[in-house]
């Protein structure tokens, strides 16, 4: 399992609701389905930029095939870019390992 970085971005080619009673009950569904999300442990943090439409958010502890099936759930209205990520003391081990072998030191 492991954690990942994404970017979000609303896809704008697709039009709103016609009505803002629609948009409402769309946006309110949007929350929702975010919060479960959230509440499941997959998703850790949401965040938007201050632009709106567009931000970023880490998962919890996932699969891959858990990653995909969270990203497909906003599929068509989100359009996503995701990063796997490695924690910072792992991170650094394996740079100060490959150092080392380069160096001929390992």
């Amino acid at each position: 399992m492991a954690t990942y970085f994404g970017l979000w971005k609303a896809n704008t080619s697709l039009p709103p609701p016609p009505t803002p009673a629609e948009q409402i009950k769309q946006q309110e569904g949007f929350d929702a389905l975010l919060r479960g999300q959230l509440k499941s442990g997959r998703l850790r943090e949401v965040h938007a930029f201050l632009e709106g439409g567009a931000g970023y958010f880490i998962t919890g502890d996932v699969t891959e095939e858990q990653a995909f099936e969270e990203l497909a759930l906003w599929s068509p209205f989100v359009n996503f870019e995701l990063h796997r990520t490695i924690p910072f003391p792992k991170a650094s081990e394996i740079v100060l390992r490959a150092l080392s072998k380069r160096a001929g030191k390992a």
